[in-house]
């Protein structure tokens, strides 16, 4: 979906992020405090804070201690997790009751200041802006609001594009570049619309897990892989992401089955690709679930080799059918002997165990051409092609295109 932000105050921009429970106070907020040198991010759940948080620098954050419809002062959570991983950071707490014990609770977890509502939105004003930046300045600005979970699922708006993995013993020849017959399979990735952080998949899938709705959230963008494949044939090899926390779920196995013969694919075509960079909570039902799904046909691939939890013991556990290395080692392969030797050695390991290689992130045709010599099989990355639509990538390689049930 893309990638992740990780730097904040880049060209003079600041960022902010709001939280409060009340649609409403958020647009007072961001209204009020929007100018063209604020970045701003509106969430209405913690949950969505914290995913958004995981992945994204912020100069200022604005929390209702108050985010849940159990009450307590579960904003605190959040103000802890700030304070400690990111000091720097402006911290500013709105409470509709402040006492004595309230103001020592915050400034025991890292408040910086105490906000009582109705707030002084002056006073916000100067925490955010400065004291020395005059109102007037306030303008247009960006502002990204958060979807709630359900209201993001129930719209059902995400989309997925493709990339293809190619045969690498079959490219050849300046721009390396790639016909249908040297097309190995494609890699499905979501792809949500544009304005919201839920754009970034690793924060959509953070979400999820937060709200323990990871198996609901990969259910639909393999729906949606299954969907939008179908200008590629029916017999399209199709890599298609899943959390491995998704598979401890007792009704993964049957959805999956369910979700792929429904749309006529043949579950043989279709390689699961594991994708958590996390320890499996419950491994014994994970090991399970996926024999399950293995037993009707469905491949694996460990994605992600060589970074996270994607190591020699999993290799051993899962025996997957394919195996991913990570684009890490790609960066460079050129001219980094440590590289090469890695790969060199995981392409040996996975030829004696008889699993496939692909090596992802391949950019420049002399990676390509050292990563082959390294005895890699497949490849992929934007060498060969950036990720696009099924149809389009079908009138680009597939000559005739496969026919398409009305």
């Amino acid at each position: 979906m893309g990638d992740s932000d990780s730097q904040s105050g880049s060209n003079g921009i600041r960022r902010v992020l709001l939280l409060d429970d009340e649609s409403s106070v958020l647009g007072v907020l961001s209204d009020y405090l929007r100018s063209p040198q604020l970045e701003i991010v509106t969430c209405q759940e913690i949950e969505a804070a914290e995913a958004v948080l995981k992945h994204s620098r912020f100069d200022v954050v604005v929390t209702d201690l108050r985010v849940s419809e159990l009450g307590g002062l579960e904003g605190m959570r959040l103000i802890r997790f700030v304070a400690t991983h990111f000091p720097e950071t402006v911290v500013l707490a709105m409470s509709g009751f402040v006492n004595d014990e309230v103001l020592a609770i915050g400034k025991a977890v890292g408040v910086t200041a105490v906000l009582e509502k109705p707030l002084d939105l002056k006073r916000l004003w100067e925490w955010v802006h400065g004291k020395d930046t005059p109102t007037d300045a306030a303008g247009d600005g960006p502002v990204e609001s958060m979807d709630l979970l359900d209201d993001f699922m129930a719209r059902n708006s995400v989309k997925a594009v493709f990339q293809p993995i190619a045969d690498l013993a079959l490219v050849d020849g300046p721009g390396a570049s790639i016909a249908g017959e040297q097309i190995h399979g494609y890699e499905a990735l979501a792809r949500a619309p544009a304005g919201s952080p839920l754009r970034n998949p690793e924060i959509l899938f953070e979400y999820a897990a937060r709200k323990e709705r990871l198996l609901e959230c990969d259910l639909m963008c393999i729906r949606a892989a299954l969907r939008d494949a179908a200008p590629l044939g029916q017999k399209a090899r199709l890599f298609i992401n899943i959390h491995p926390r998704s598979l401890t779920s007792p009704d993964a196995p049957k959805a999956i089955l369910d979700t792929v013969t429904n749309s006529d694919r043949d579950p043989r075509d279709i390689i699961l690709e594991l994708t958590e960079h996390h320890a499996i909570v419950n491994p014994a039902a994970f090991s399970t679930n996926l024999q399950r799904l293995r037993d009707w046909g469905f491949q694996c691939a460990l994605d992600d080799f060589g970074v996270g939890y994607a190591n020699l013991r999993l290799i051993s556990e899962i025996r997957p059918d394919y195996l991913k290395i990570s684009g890490y080692f790609c960066m460079g392969v050129a001219d980094d002997p440590y590289r090469q030797v890695l790969i060199r050695n995981v392409a040996r390991m996975t030829a004696d165990l008889k699993i496939p290689v692909i090596c992802e992130g391949i950019e420049t045709e002399e990676e390509h051409h050292i990563v082959r010599n390294l005895g890699v099989p497949f490849g992929q990355g934007y060498l060969f092609s950036r990720p696009h639509p099924g149809a389009d990538l079908a009138r680009r390689y597939l000559t005739p295109p496969p026919l398409i049930a009305p």
